[in-house]
């Protein structure tokens, strides 16, 4: 009896399980745990995906500074510098060097650092024979990476010592498809360069040898006018720039002018009008008459007239002119040379006062009588 009352027990107890387990299963659909994790990873993953967003944001805006501040054309240091930081701050290199080539191409020398580095950085000088790296990345004009520079013989040996290269990029500038200097990458630690970083660079190194070249444009233009301008004051002849039409305001008159006439540059290019007030009034209908058509026929003006210096005494100049066009063809100035001949003209003229009083000189026959 006791035995038949425990197995009914039992029996009641097991029974009982079924329903409270089924009660427990239905709080939730099957999977549920499941279904939270792949959540859980599909955030994360968004969320990674925003980072890797933002990061490239933030690269292309730094980016796209710096390409902002090459155009500005700001003095040649702050360019360089601006490119080394900012191959530091995007790549995430522990230094960033602006090497070039000398005239020779046999040196590499600094221009520019960032980073941690050794404050002889910009002083150093390294033979492109003791750098096969940087001489293949110069020669193929395709980056050199080496991940663990500690014994690669192809680091030069003085700068690795002397900046602590374990690991470099080697990024050629280039020129009108020529090479002419290097953007180094520079880690302290072996690294292994990935393709996005070295594109990074890529873009960077493209930066700098626009900004490079502009500055040697630049230098090149500035000494070509230096020598223009050399040569201008120091001809023996007044060099202008004037304006199309009556009164040829003058914008530009080399400073000849005080030495030969009296009068300085100021005094031409301040006053309207100036070099009308100064040439002779007999020659003035000649001077605008011939101008103003060789300026609607040929385009270059040649004529003598009389000048008055600062005395009132008269010179005599050869004025030979160009007119400049803009790009629509339309006349904006006049660019002359002026000559004096002042000299030549008194020869002229006692040449004819000799010759009208030499003795045998005959008259002109007298017609016969009708």
């Amino acid at each position: 009896m006791r035995v038949s009352i425990l197995t009914e027990r039992a029996e009641g107890r097991r029974r009982c399980r079924h329903p409270c387990r089924g009660r427990v299963r239905s709080q939730g659909p099957p999977g549920g745990s499941a279904i939270k994790t792949r959540s859980h990873r599909q955030h994360a993953t968004a969320q990674t995906h925003t980072d890797r967003v933002r990061r490239q944001n933030a690269r292309l805006t730094r980016l796209l500074g710096l390409a902002a501040d090459i155009a500005r054309l700001e003095d040649e240091h702050t360019t360089l510098q601006n490119i080394v930081d900012t191959t530091v701050r995007l790549v995430g290199v522990d230094q960033a060097h602006l090497a070039l080539i000398d005239r020779l191409e046999k040196t590499l020398y600094g221009v520019a650092s960032s980073g941690r580095h050794h404050p002889g950085a910009l002083h150093l000088r390294c033979s492109l024979s003791g750098s096969p790296a940087a001489r293949a990345a110069l020669r193929s004009r395709r980056p050199v990476a080496i991940d663990n520079a500690r014994r690669d013989p192809r680091v030069n040996r003085v700068a690795r010592g002397l900046l602590g290269i374990e690991s470099a990029a080697y990024m050629p500038l280039l020129s009108g498809g020529q090479s002419f200097g290097l953007l180094i990458l520079v880690s302290c630690h072996p690294h292994r360069w990935t393709a996005e970083e070295l594109a990074l660079a890529k873009h960077i190194a493209s930066f700098g040898s626009v900004a490079l070249g502009n500055r040697r444009l630049l230098t090149q233009l500035a000494e070509t006018e230096r020598r223009l301008r050399s040569l201008v004051e120091h001809i023996p002849a007044i060099v202008y720039t004037c304006e199309v039409h009556p009164p040829y305001t003058t914008l530009y008159v080399s400073p000849q002018t005080e030495t030969m006439l009296g009068y300085s540059s100021r005094e031409w290019t301040e006053g309207t009008g100036f070099f009308m007030k100064i040439v002779h009034p007999d020659d003035m209908g000649k001077v605008i008459d011939l101008t103003e058509e060789n300026a609607r026929t040929r385009g270059f003006s040649t004529t003598e007239y009389r000048l008055l210096d600062r005395q009132g005494e008269v010179r005599w100049f050869r004025d030979e002119a160009v007119l400049m066009r803009d790009p629509a063809g339309e006349p904006v100035a006049w660019h002359g040379v002026m000559v004096e001949i002042t000299g030549l003209k008194k020869m002229e003229q006692e040449m004819i006062a000799r010759s009208a009083t030499m003795p045998g000189r005959r008259s002109s026959p007298e017609p016969p009588p009708a």
